[in-house]
């Protein structure tokens, strides 16, 4: 960022597309929206042109298609479409590209409107402000809302660099545009602290903030929306600021999933499927499968899933950065790099309880026909599995149960329900809600042992005593330690976890 970018009075670009801006009045400075917002580069088309060699022959609409891309638009070549080429023949193909707008050598950027972020994050304050004097006064408060107490003191204090404030002020000059930088946090750990404190004590655990504002050192008219000189405080317009800035007590949004997806993916080197995402094996849960295109241009299917899982993470309490890293490294390492939810074995080996029908299914892989019946029961209410255990001759399997214990039979463990479990199992592959609602039913109702072994740390030991009460040995611990390892790096756990 340049110097000019960072004083109060620097105008941000004044050719918005998203906030018109009235016709300017003389002697009145006109403060018309103050917002929260995050820095974006302002785009422009640009003309590009290439000549490309033929090696060996196909269709100009061959070589157009090589030049696709996000970003591009307008392709075209010297040749019509259908014209058949040679070796050693030339093409010259012209496209827009999408390029950063730069003036005078410097970088052009637009500001985006946001409504929420964490505690600790920087943003952006935006003000449109038609005028050429004076400054204008900005400070931020808190609304209650259904809190009884804020959790911050108003003015809400932030740091503008490394200097604690409470006022922003922009000198007005006539660009209408105004933009600073801040950091929403108090100046010293201490006082950081007791405010992540007093959110974890609400019932709520976010607040929502709004703007005061107030025109000085001007002989002009102050006008303002309405007379209470305030912005973001009607009901659909609050920005809402979550009181942790890790990943514990909130979720998981779509943006940190496709990062973490992309994080992962690039630490282990997985260059061929990069933007493969649950696509792979017999059986699949569609809605969510990526087979073309780039994971962040699949926001739709990765926001089905990341809501699904932070929907499962509160139902059983996995709401630490501890417990959720241990957990995303885990499943990674289950699914294949989130691209499989079955294990789609023609054969499985003799070990497998129930034999192929019951091999490993959902976002933890559950397998063995007996793991499957207890599922079955949480989720139906039944006493099934109880039923098992009782009649059962030692460890084998329930397939082996229903066929050799008339008494288990006579309590409806038969072979008919046992055909009915078979087809039961394929919902936690095919099933989104069952694929997650069976990995958090496991690792926390059926398994324990898990979720007590996340709660005592991150390190490799740890990952390896979470592995065997997932699966009872260290199947993979290699790549579970580094999954778990790469997970905990994106979350700044070591930095910014308030819970470790």
């Amino acid at each position: 960022m340049s110097d000019e970018q960072q004083k109060d009075s620097y105008a941000a670009n004044p050719n918005q597309k998203t906030y018109d801006i009235p016709h300017q009045v003389d002697h009145e400075v006109n403060v018309v929206k103050i917002y929260f917002a995050k820095q974006v580069p302002k785009m422009t088309w640009e003309k590009k042109e290439e000549t490309y060699p033929v090696k060996s022959g196909g269709l100009v609409s061959d070589v157009k298609k090589k030049y696709e891309k996000k970003g591009r638009r307008n392709i075209q070549a010297d040749k019509e479409d259908s014209v058949k080429l040679k070796a050693k023949e030339e093409v010259k193909i012209t496209w827009e590209e999408e390029v950063q707008e730069m003036k005078e050598g410097k970088p052009v950027f637009d500001y985006e409107k946001i409504d929420k972020t964490t505690v600790k994050k920087k943003v952006w304050v935006v003000a449109n402000c038609q005028g050429t004097s004076g400054k204008l006064s900005v400070e931020i408060h808190e609304n209650k809302l259904t809190n009884p107490e804020n959790v911050y003191e108003n003015p809400v204090k932030f740091l503008d660099e490394e200097t604690e404030k409470t006022t922003i002020e922009f000198s007005i000059n006539g660009t209408q545009v105004y933009a600073k930088e801040i950091t929403l946090r108090p100046k010293s750990d201490p006082d950081l602290k007791k405010l992540i404190e007093k959110f974890t004590k609400r019932k709520d655990l976010n607040a929502f903030l709004y703007f005061k504002a107030e025109v000085k050192e001007t002989q002009d008219k102050a006008v303002f929306p309405d007379d209470t000189h305030e912005f973001l405080n009607k009901e659909s317009e609050r920005f809402e600021i979550s009181g942790t800035p890790c990943y514990c007590n909130r979720d998981i949004t779509v943006d940190e999933m496709i990062d973490l997806i992309y994080h992962l993916r690039d630490k282990q080197n997985y260059k061929s499927k990069r933007d493969s995402f649950f696509n792979s094996g017999k059986e699949k849960i569609l809605a969510i499968g990526i087979t073309s295109g780039k994971i962040s241009e699949n926001r739709d299917k990765i926001k089905l899933f990341t809501d699904e899982m932070n929907t499962m993470f509160k139902k059983f309490d996995i709401k630490t950065c501890k417990r959720k890293i241990h957990f995303l490294g885990q499943m990674y390492l289950e699914t294949i790099s989130f691209t499989y939810t079955f294990e789609s074995r023609d054969s499985v080996p003799d070990n497998y309880k129930g034999g192929v029908d019951f091999q490993g299914r959902g976002m933890k892989q559950i397998t063995h026909d007996y793991n499957y019946l207890a599922y079955y029961d949480y989720v139906n209410s039944t006493t099934h599995y109880e039923t098992y255990t009782t009649f059962r001759f030692k460890y084998e399997s329930v397939g082996e149960c229903v066929k050799n214990r008339p008494k288990a039979q006579e309590k409806g463990l038969d072979a008919a329900f046992y055909e009915q479990l078979k087809t039961y199992a394929k919902n936690i592959s095919e099933n989104l809600f069952h694929a997650f609602n069976s990995a958090g039913w496991y690792s926390t109702v059926y398994k324990d042992d898990t979720i007590k072994a996340m709660d005592e740390g991150l390190e490799d030991a740890n990952v390896t005593k979470v592995t065997k009460a997932i699966n009872g040995g260290d199947n993979n611990i290699a790549e579970r330690k580094d999954y778990t390892k790469w997970t905990r790096e994106f979350f700044k756990y070591d930095t910014e976890c308030v819970n470790k």
